[in-house]
Formats: structure tokens, sequence, C-alpha cells
């Protein structure tokens, strides 16, 4: 172990040095991943060799379970090494949700913002019609992957949205114009304008749909890591009938891959890499772990090995929840709660319910460790520090006064709760005036133009949780196989103009601290050149 750990050291300094100059940002964020997971799993085999020390039994399958995940880290690390590298260290197959999102709107710019000044023949407007006919495909099967994992509610409401609704239909119908202009049957460009700016709104009705429902898919997985713990699921398995353990093993899968969701996104809008790695390695983990912690409680719920994978993915979850909550912005953190909470008294002065008031009792102690991170706390002006105090105050009230709910008339309860709600409003009306003055502040030219690198750079993440992170499971190979006729999206992927300007800022960027883009004034040599990476607003 001792010698392993100082050839790795070599190599880590190795890279370190050459990393700048001999890699692209792809192979840079895969060697990162992978190093970060060895050394996970070197800390993991030490705490096993120490077990083995203190209970002298060979815990051989803990072993085996992390050197098998070492020796796939160097594989792929080895695979960034080579000439041809950019081809076989894709972590994910895909191009991200909001990759093509944008694509389609600077490719509807051609006939909505600018469509006067074009001088474009309909055939070349036709041909781009396609194009975005199948951005728009590729666009609404992540969506509906999302959909997937979502709640329930919003599970209805998304596949509406794609299926039945606004997208596929203003989709079909632009398709359509578009062919008849070309065709010269119908020469009406105002009609065709007309269906581009109608699919238009329908995407960013799409957009801001997704954005609510992944907030509210946040508080839900962070509640269920608490609720459906591996514990939990041992104990079960002891005392239960299997049955009872195969539904909290299926709610324990639907949660793993609905952190997945969540970890996509966020790596897409993490402000640097070190927070993008931390959250990757927390996903890679959870993808293997899937495939070996509940198998190992089946083997023997009172092993070692068992105990050594729950001990590490405790710590990941925990590491996770960290990192997105220092990812997620706070305004539209404390504004999500705010309707939740809303939404939960209305629905208990109609029909009283303790578990959904216990419900929002977790999600508003998940507020208050969304405050723990230096990085959001410096957010925080006097005045909303001293509404944060009043929020925790208050918030400890309405747990205490549940834990004694059956001696306590309803109003009482529900009256505390609606003190809780007014204390948040203040809170989040002081957030959301911090955020305007953040935004009128100048931006400094030097972390803007890194910003813009970095932002051109990201590699490619498939919103969908069927797409591998870092490790070839049986499980993923499995899910593959049903995505391999799928269209790729990358030929369909425009340049985006460095001219180009978006109908409206972008609304996810109510969830996701934007990274401020402000572009430097054009040199004459880029005047009329296109970007060659996308740009995430």
């Amino acid at each position: 172990m001792q010698d392993f750990c100082a050839e790795f050291l070599k190599l880590s300094n190795a890279v370190q040095i050459h990393m700048g100059m001999q890699f692209d940002y792809e192979n840079i964020e895969m060697i990162c991943l992978c190093s970060t997971q060895i050394v996970i799993c070197i800390r993991h085999l030490e705490q096993t060799i120490n077990l083995e020390s203190a209970s002298g039994l060979r815990i051989s399958a803990s072993h085996q379970h992390f050197i098998e995940r070492i020796r796939v880290c160097l594989k792929r690390m080895w695979a960034c090494f080579g000439e041809s590298s950019s081809a076989q260290i894709s972590c994910v197959e895909g191009a991200s949700f909001f990759q093509l999102l944008d694509s389609l709107l600077d490719s509807l710019s051609a006939f909505t913002s600018f469509f006067e000044s074009t001088n474009q023949h309909a055939e070349n407007l036709f041909d781009l019609s396609k194009e975005i006919k199948t951005q728009i495909d590729l666009l609404l099967g992540q969506t509906l992957s999302f959909a997937n994992v979502a709640l329930q509610q919003d599970k209805k409401a998304l596949s509406a949205l794609c299926q039945k609704a606004r997208v596929m239909r203003d989709g079909s119908a632009f398709q359509e114009e578009c062919q008849a202009c070309s065709s010269g049957r119908n020469s009406n460009y105002a009609n065709q304008k007309l269906k581009a700016l109608t699919l238009e709104s329908g995407l960013s009705q799409l957009e801001t749909y997704i954005n609510e429902a992944l907030l509210r898919l946040v508080f839900n997985c962070f509640i269920d890591f608490q609720k459906i713990s591996v514990d939990k699921i041992r104990n079960i398995l002891r005392t239960e009938h299997v049955a009872t353990a195969d539904e909290y093993i299926a709610d324990f899968d639907v949660n793993l891959d609905r952190a997945t969701q969540i970890g996509v996104f966020a790596i897409a809008f993490a402000p640097s890499l070190k927070l993008k790695t931390l959250v990757r390695s927390c996903l890679a983990s959870f993808e293997y772990l899937d495939t070996s912690l509940i198998p190992s409680l089946y083997a023997n719920a009172a092993d070692l090995h068992s105990e050594l994978l729950e001990q590490h993915y405790n710590e990941e979850v925990s590491k996770f929840k960290c990192a997105i909550q220092q990812i997620i912005d706070s305004h539209a953190m404390v504004g999500c709660y705010m309707q939740l909470l809303a939404t939960g008294i209305e629905a208990a002065e109609k029909h009283f319910d303790k578990t959904q008031l216990d419900d929002l009792t977790l999600m508003g102690f998940i507020i208050l460790e969304h405050f723990k991170p230096s990085v959001n706390q410096k957010q925080l002006t006097p005045q909303a520090q001293e509404n944060l105090k009043k929020f925790v105050t208050i918030l400890r009230e309405c747990k205490a006064i549940l834990m004694c709910a059956a001696q306590v008339e309803t109003q009482r309860i529900l009256k505390r709760f609606k003190i809780l709600r007014s204390t948040l409003r203040n809170l989040h009306g002081c957030l959301a005036a911090a955020e305007k003055k953040v935004d009128a502040a100048p931006t400094n030219a030097i972390a803007t133009s890194e910003n813009c690198a970095n932002e051109g750079l990201l590699i490619n993440l498939a919103a969908s949780p069927t797409s591998s992170i870092l490790y070839d499971t049986r499980r993923h190979r499995n899910r593959s196989l049903t995505q391999q006729s799928m269209p790729q999206a990358e030929p369909f992927i425009r340049a985006k103009p460095s001219e180009c300007i978006r109908r409206k800022q972008s609304l996810r960027t109510a969830m996701f601290k934007r990274q401020n883009i402000f572009e430097n004034h054009k040199q004459p040599s880029i005047i009329s050149s296109h970007s060659a990476s996308l740009e995430i607003s």
C-alpha cells in the first residue's frame, strides 16, 4: 500500500506539471475525477486493513471492491494520455439538456431576432429547420428521462408538456411551415417567424418547469437520504418480511437515480473544477455502490464488508449534499421552500396530516444546512442573518410542537407554521434585495475571462440517470442496450455565434448560481467568426 501511494504521488505530481500544456479540458476533468476516486479508495482500503487488524478477520470482498475501482480509474487515466484519448474518455455520451436548449435557441434566432436581416435561401432555412427538429427530439428524450425520476406530480406535467402540449406540437407546426416555404407553396415568412417564436416560448416554458421540478426534487431527495438509510434496510432484512425489504430497496434505488439526475445538472453549473469534480466523484461512488452495497446486505447484513460500504456511502452522501448546497442559489432555494410551505399549510387546513408537516420541518432544516457553507453565509446581509436566526427559532418550535401534536390543538400547530412562513418570507426578501445588488456590481475582467473559458469547455453530460459517470457497471450496460439506436446530438449542435442574443435570460439561472459572462471587446479577426464551443448563459 505504501509503495503504491508513493508511486501514485509521483504520477500526480507529473500530471499536475503538464496538465495545462498537454491535455484538453475533457482529459483534465477525467484525470481529476479518477485521481479523486483513487484517493478515496486508498483511504477506505486503509480503513479495511485497520479493521482487519482489530477484528482478526480477512475482509476479502472489501479489498476486491476498492482495488477493482482503482484499476478502472488507472485505465481511464491511461486512456487520457493516449493520442486518441478524446474518443475514449468520454464520461457520458450525448449533449446535456442545456447545451441542446442553448443550441436550439441559437438556431431559432435565424428565424426570429435576425430574420429580417438574413439573406439565406429557403433551402438553407429548411435544412436548419430539420436540424432543429432533430434537436427537439433529443431534448424531449432527455426531458422524459428526467421525468422518469421526478416527483409524481411533476412527472405528469413534464410528460404533458413534451407529448401532448406545447413543445412537440409547436415543433411539428414549425417544421411544416418551413417545408411549405421551401417548396414555394406558401412563402409567408411572417408565419414562419411566428411559428419560431411560438416554439421558443414553449421551450422557455419547459425550461422554467424543469427548474422548479428540479428544486422540488432536491428537497425530496435529501429527505429520503435520511428516511431510507442503509442501516434501516439492514434492520428490515433482519426482522421484516422480504417484500417489505424489497419495497425499501426499490425506494433506495429510485433515490440514487434522483441524486444522479440532480448531480448531472449541478455539474454543468458548478463554479469551479474542484466543486465539479467533487460532485462527479460522489456520483461515480454511487454508481459503483449501486451494484455492491445492497447485495452485501443480502449476503450477510452483519458482515464487516457491508458495514465498510455503508460507511463509504454515508460519507459520499454527506459530501454530495454539501456540494449541491454550494451550487444552488440561496434565493431560489428559499423561494421554493416558501412555496412548498404555503402549499403544505393550505393542505393541512383542509385535512391535518402530521406526516406532511414533519416533512416540511425536515425541509426547513435543509434550508439551515444550505447556509452552513461559508460561500453561502457570505451572501447574508446583517438583516438577512437576523431573519435567519428568527427562522431557526420558529423552526425548532414547529418541531417541538409536532412532537406533542396529540395534546395540542390543530390550530395552534398551524399558527406556528404560519409564523414560520412569515419569517421565511422576510428572509427571502432580504436575499432578493442582496441578489439585485450583486447583479448590478461590476464584474472582474480576469474572472470573466476565466469563466468564459470554463463555460466553453464543459464536457457533454446527458441529463439522464441512465448514463455512466465513470464505471461500466452491469446495470449501466443493461440500460445502454435501449439507447444504442438513439440519434446522436453532436452533429446537430451548432457553434454559438459571438453576436448571438438570447431572446430572454435563461430561466434556469433562477436555480443555479449564474457565472456572469460579459464578452470582451470583439477583435476585428473574430467579428464574423463562430465560437468553437457552446456557452452556458
